[in-house]
């Protein structure tokens, strides 16, 4: 029976675990600098660590910046 839900898409984790050997828990703050010496720290929002929906959403915001990085050295 157990094994039948495990089927079911009752799966828990976030996509960092799935082989690239990345622990998720305990993320605080992701720090991105420039090389202009800017700097932009991403916080989590509802807590004091990332969840997995936030984690997803930091990584759709680093694919969308660095996608207008390559637009402008162009």
């Amino acid at each position: 029976m157990a094994e039948e839900a495990n089927r079911g898409g009752d799966w828990e984790g976030s996509p960092l675990q799935m082989g690239s050997g990345l622990d998720p828990y305990g993320i605080v703050e992701i720090a991105i600098e420039f090389d202009t010496g800017d700097e932009e720290v991403i916080v989590p929002k509802l807590r004091e660590e990332f969840g997995s929906y936030e984690l997803m959403q930091a990584a759709t915001y680093l694919d969308s910046l660095s996608h207008q990085l390559r637009i402008h050295r162009k």
